[in-house]
Parts: C-alpha cells; sequence; structure tokens
C-alpha cells in the first residue's frame, strides 16, 4: 500500500522485474510498495510428465527488487494450476507475471484477477513483449516490459510509485487509446556480475523434486546471457541479445558455493543458451569444482561444433562431474539445418556424440520434425538418425513458430490459429506444404516408440526415468489422447 496526505493509491504490476525506490509525492516520503512475482502454470509436455523448473527469471527479479529494499514475494502456480481464482491479490501493491508462449492465456487470467483486485499491471518474459498488442488490448495489463527486464522494470516501478508518466520508458510498452506506444529499446545490462544471485530462499526447492540427475535433485545456474547463433525458430538472441555476456568465473564459483554450502545441492543445471561458447571458461569452472572438491554432477546445453573443435574442454568437463550435455540435432536433413540457421551438419554431431560417449557422459538430443523442406523421406531418415545416433534421451517436436522468432515473422501468414496453449511443440500449429496435423502427430508418436524401443536397455531406461517421476502406462496414455487427439 502507498499512502500519503493527499491520495491513498493501490498498485499491482505483472512484472518479470525491476525494483522500485523511495521518491517523493507532494514533498512525502513514498513508503516501498509489497510486490509479488507470479509464476503462471504450464500445459506443456515437460509440465505433464511432472518436470517442474523453478522461474529462474522470476527469482533474479525477486533478489533484484530486494537488493533495492523491496518486500517482495514469489509464487509459483505451477503446483496449482488454478490458484488465481482463490489467492489473495489485495496484500500486494505490485503483482509481476512473467509469461512464455504456453502459459500466456494463463498469464492473462492472473493479470485479470489482480487488476480486480486494484493492480496496475506489468506483464514481461519471452512472448508478451513479442506481442505487446495482444498483452495489452484486454486492459488489465498496464504495461509490458520488452526484453531483459532487471533495469527496465526498476524505473518502471519507480515510476509508477512516484505517480510519473510511464509512457515512452525505455523497454516498456504501454496504451495510449487503442494504440501501442513502445518505448525506444533499452541497452542490455553490463556487467552481468552486478546482478546478485537468484532469490532461492522465496521458494520451497524440495517442491522441485522431479527434476533430477540421477537420484540428486538440481539447482540451476546461469552464467551468461545472449546467444549468437540465432537459430530461426528460437527467440533467444532477440530477447537477451546476438552478443554473449558473461559472468566472470568468480562469480559463477561463488554462486555454485552457495548452491552447494548453503542449499546442499550436490547436482546443478548450466542453464545457458550455449554454455559451452568460451571453452577456457568451462575448463576454468570444471577446474574449481575440482579444486573445491565438491561431489557435484552437472549437466548443460552445448552446440555439437564447439565440442568437436575443444576436446580438452569435454574431458575436463567430464573430469568434474559432467554427467549429460543436451545437443540440438534437429534434423537429418541438411536442407532443413540450413533452413533453421543451425549451421551444422550430420557428420559434426556423430563426431561430437562419439567424444562425449568416451567420456562416459550422457546425451540428451533434440529433434524436430515437420521443416519446412521435409518430406516422409526426410523425417524418416531423421527418426533413424535418431536410432543410430543412440543418444540416453531424445525430445522429438513440431517444428513450431514461437513469437519473437525469425520463423514466427516467415510463417505468421500461414498460421492455423493462435491458440498459445498449443504452440508446445506436439501440435502443427501452421499450413504445412506437405503434411497434416495427423500425418505429423503419427510421425511425432512414430519417433518416439522407435527410439524408446531401440534396444532392451533403452526400454529398462525409459521405464526408470518415468517411474522417478512418477509416471505410468495410464498417465502416458492420458498425455497423447490430450495432445495427440486433443
Amino acid at each position: 500500500m502507498v499512502e500519503s496526505r493527499k491520495s491513498k493509491v493501490r498498485f499491482s504490476l505483472c512484472v518479470v522485474g525491476c525494483p522500485l525506490s523511495v521518491e517523493l509525492l507532494h514533498n512525502e516520503v513514498i513508503p516501498r510498495v509489497k510486490i509479488l512475482l507470479v509464476n503462471p502454470p504450464s500445459a506443456d509436455i515437460f509440465r505433464q510428465l511432472n518436470y517442474c523448473l523453478p522461474p529462474m527469471g522470476l527469482m533474479s527479479l525477486a533478489t533484484y527488487l530486494r537488493q533495492h529494499g523491496y518486500d517482495v514475494a514469489l509464487e509459483d502456480f505451477q503446483f496449482q494450476p488454478r490458484g488465481e481464482q482463490s489467492f489473495d491479490f489485495t496484500p500486494y501493491a505490485i503483482v509481476g507475471i512473467g509469461s512464455d508462449t504456453t502459459r500466456f492465456p494463463a498469464a492473462l487470467a492472473i493479470a485479470r484477477r489482480a487488476k480486480q483486485a486494484g493492480a496496475f499491471v506489468v506483464m514481461g518474459g519471452p512472448h508478451p513483449g513479442s506481442v505487446a498488442d495482444e498483452a495489452l488490448a484486454a486492459g488489465d495489463v498496464d504495461a509490458v516490459v520488452c526484453g531483459e527486464g532487471e533495469a527496465t522494470l526498476l524505473e518502471l516501478v519507480r515510476a509508477v510509485e512516484a505517480h510519473l508518466p510511464i509512457e515512452g520508458l525505455p523497454g516498456v510498452a504501454t496504451r495510449r487509446g487503442a494504440d501501442t506506444v513502445f518505448g525506444p529499446p533499452r541497452p542490455f545490462i553490463e556487467p552481468l556480475d552486478d546482478l546478485p544471485f537468484p532469490a532461492r530462499d522465496l521458494l520451497p526447492l524440495d517442491r522441485y523434486h522431479a527434476t533430477r540427475i540421477g537420484d540428486r535433485p538440481l539447482a540451476q545456474i546461469i552464467t551468461s546471457r545472449g546467444c549468437s547463433h540465432d537459430c530461426h525458430f528460437c527467440s533467444s538472441s532477440r530477447f537477451w541479445g546476438r552478443k554473449l555476456r558473461f559472468r566472470s568465473i568468480e562469480s559463477v564459483v561463488a554462486e555454485l558455493t552457495e548452491v552447494y554450502d548453503r542449499y546442499g545441492f550436490r547436482a546443478t543445471a548450466f542453464v545457458d543458451d550455449n554454455f559451452a561458447a568460451r571453452p577456457n571458461r568451462v575448463v576454468a569452472i570444471s577446474e574449481a569444482i575440482i579444486r573445491n572438491n565438491w561431489d557435484l554432477w552437472w549437466w548443460c546445453f552445448a552446440r555439437a561444433d564447439h565440442l568437436v573443435r575443444h576436446p580438452e574442454m569435454v574431458e575436463a568437463m567430464a573430469r568434474s562431474g559432467c554427467k549429460t550435455v543436451y545437443v540440438g540435432v534437429e534434423s537429418a536433413n541438411e536442407q532443413s539445418l540450413r533452413d533453421y540457421g543451425k549451421r551444422s551438419s550430420v557428420e559434426t554431431v556423430e563426431q561430437a556424440f562419439a567424444l562425449l560417449k568416451r567420456h562416459g557422459i550422457q546425451i540428451f538430443a533434440s529433434y524436430i520434425l515437420g521443416g519446412l523442406a521435409e518430406d516422409r523421406a526426410s523425417t524418416e531418415a531423421t527418426i533413424e538418425l535418431a536410432r543410430r545416433l543412440d543418444s540416453n534421451i531424445a525430445q522429438f517436436s513440431i517444428l513450431t513458430p514461437y513469437p519473437g522468432t525469425r520463423l514466427f515473422e516467415q510463417l505468421q501468414d500461414r498460421l492455423r490459429h493462435r491458440d498459445w496453449r498449443r504452440y508446445d511443440m506436439l501440435h502443427l500449429v501452421f499450413r504445412h506444404p506437405r503434411f497434416s496435423a495427423f500425418r505429423l502427430y503419427g510421425y511425432l508418436l512414430k519417433a518416439n516408440i522407435c527410439f524408446y524401443t531401440r534396444s532392451r536397455e533403452a526400454r529398462r531406461g525409459f521405464w526408470r526415468v518415468m517411474r522417478r517421476q512418477g509416471v505410468g502406462l495410464r498417465k502416458i496414455g492420458q498425455f497423447f489422447r490430450s495432445h495427440l487427439c486433443g
């Protein structure tokens, strides 16, 4: 609650994170407002299979707000999918909502409830910034943070708190009548060491027990922002920028120390878009883990070409406890790889997989079905490639044009609908030149069956993971009925 002698105002803000500061209104000091950050429930494949990750973006924003002296709460509605209907928003002056594409309808429902409670609503995340018109249209969202959130949200909240105009603020989209008004782009934050560690204390981390390496619950760590590769199906390079920005080794080791000693984690995931982009840095982090004698298992995302060019990096990763590497294979079709902007090849992927296997590192491979250049033969070839490469895990998805990507710009006139809940990589959401939705669903099902029945060990591994996640035959059947037949 913000109070003065001349006015009594309640704000509620749906944001992805920027702190407030004390300002003067009518010659009085305004108490800093109470803020709630909200993570909407997800309906995508990982949620269906009990993979719930803590909302790292909101955790980072929360600690940034607290660094500037604000009272911040964080609520994760993944554990209460209809929680906005009963949740009491009235104690909070500002309510921040972060959203990706599949969560966007749920985010709008939360915004409506917050607005009804007297809220000034701001929304942020990779999806809202790309569809700001839609986010603002219903009138429940007052502002959208476009892109990286911390500095933008700070300035926005200060303006709201002091009753100053928000239109035209860098990185902010607002409504003026029927028009959406965008402020100029905001420069990206540098150096990243200036940002505090995520506020892990605001969430009961034991609720995310399904996210593990083996039997070890894991913590996520982000050591860089930005991606220089600009894959056409990914919005990361536009959201975080093409320039790679790295935290210092000292900062990364300090956060690892906190995760290991304070929170007791013995596994972590480096969730940078490409953790292996700077090999000398990966080696230094690996050596720091060894030097501290940490019993730590970890995994990361990496490009196949970076792995192949730097075998000494892979050796250091393995020695320090790297257990799994996520590699985007995507397709056996070289034209599709060019269309995706991957700048990779099947031969490079084969070399990377052989290198990882030699060092005992498991492989999580991703594949995309339904490339614009693909037909029945090339799709079958991708399924066969996945069997032959024999990774430990394979994720098959249908090509999906997410807002904020080059692919979306290319296909927006061919979209079948904008039911964002179905932009989950399991539904064909655009008119494909060669495949019907039903045929692609069939290929998706075939790919999973062929891969996970390729050997006795593969079948055992699949059911071992499913049991650990609490997923049985009934739930798998319900999943395919709701997603592939719904």
